[in-house]
């Protein structure tokens, strides 16, 4: 029998939150778009801004630390393989989606062209960017293995900076966001091992006082404009980060919390990749039924969110009983693993 590495229960409620973050963020962009999205929602998903990928890639590069150590025949076969693999199966997934069932209200000319098929490797316009990015973090992460760490890493939170300060135009989303999110999945890959237990141990202080300086610097920023937005834009990473990962320790403690967002956290991948397109279907009907009314977004928001979560882990679910799993794993990767098991 394969030996199951052993989880950390409150990381995975962490990466959980994040995902739930991103549905919740991409159903109210279709909302607004439809012209259905309430005020309320809309500003507290833009308060959470700076934690949701942030949050999502410094969990992954935890995660990932044990698998940039390995050699690279290994690490290229196993790890950035999986990762060229789902981001070439769904992102075509994706485009044949946006091609011939529905338009995508947000991004039009998603699935207009083949050329985006050949595109999508060095200029990815979708929101299946994660999974390219990663693949780039795992690969320059493991090139800097045996560069100076802290200065490393300075470097990329000052290329963050500039980044988020706009002061680097980069017209791409997501060639912005890679340089954006680079010193988060950097800094949990190398120091996320000691950072982890300082957050274990101290749960309560790091979720109270990162909740405390978020908002310090929340006011600071956009109430008086007191502060720079790249440096605002990094601090309030961290200081979410800290208040959401002490969140999640927290929560682990309840057991029946623990159980529902540790779920989420071990399965965000089948939600990433299918959530847009079904929250653009269901937003799309719920409009053509509501019209214009806003108000009745603070209905159909939270609908849509729990719809789209849980039809994404059933699509996952199906396609595992009905020889479809290689659509989340290479099929020969999901054989040796069935001959692991």
């Amino acid at each position: 029998m394969r030996q199951e590495k052993t989880r950390i229960d409150w990381l995975d409620i962490a990466k959980g939150m994040s995902i739930i973050l991103v549905v919740i963020y991409h159903t109210l962009l279709y909302h607004d778009f439809h012209e259905i999205a309430p005020d309320l929602y809309a500003r507290i998903s833009g308060i959470m801004t700076p934690i949701r990928m942030p949050l999502f890639f410094t969990v992954s590069g935890f995660l990932a630390a044990s698998a940039v150590q390995a050699p690279w025949r290994d690490f290229l076969s196993r790890k950035i393989w999986l990762l060229i693999y789902l981001f070439a199966v769904w992102s075509t997934a994706r485009w044949l989606f946006f091609h011939y069932i529905q338009t995508n209200a947000l991004v039009p000319a998603e699935g207009s062209d083949p050329y985006q098929l050949i595109e999508m490797w060095w200029a990815p316009n979708t929101g299946i960017w994660f999974i390219w990015a990663l693949a780039i973090f795992m690969v320059a992460t493991k090139l800097l293995s045996s560069a100076h760490h802290a200065t490393s890493i300075a470097i990329a939170a000052m290329v963050s900076i500039l980044t988020f300060g706009e002061h680097l135009q980069i017209d791409l989303f997501t060639h912005r966001n890679v340089l954006q999110y680079f010193v988060f999945f950097l800094f949990g890959c190398w120091y996320g091992k000691s950072v982890v237990g300082t957050i274990t141990q101290r749960p309560l202080l790091m979720a109270f006082g990162g909740f405390l300086l978020f908002a310090a610097l929340y006011l600071l920023r956009w109430r008086l404009q007191a502060i720079e937005k790249g440096s605002w834009a990094l601090i309030s990473s961290i200081a979410g980060l800290a208040w959401l990962c002490g969140t999640a320790v927290l929560m682990s403690r309840l057991q029946p919390v623990r159980h529902a967002f540790a779920y989420f956290g071990r399965n965000t991948l089948p939600v990433y990749v299918t959530h847009v397109m079904i929250a653009s279907l269901l937003v799309a009907a719920i409009a053509t039924l509501v019209k214009a009314h806003a108000a009745s977004g603070y209905v159909t928001a939270p609908l849509v969110v729990i719809i789209a979560i849980g039809l994404s882990l059933a699509i996952k679910a199906v396609a595992d009983r009905s020889g479809a799993g290689w659509l989340y794993v290479p099929p020969a990767r999901r054989k040796r693993q069935a001959i692991a098991a």
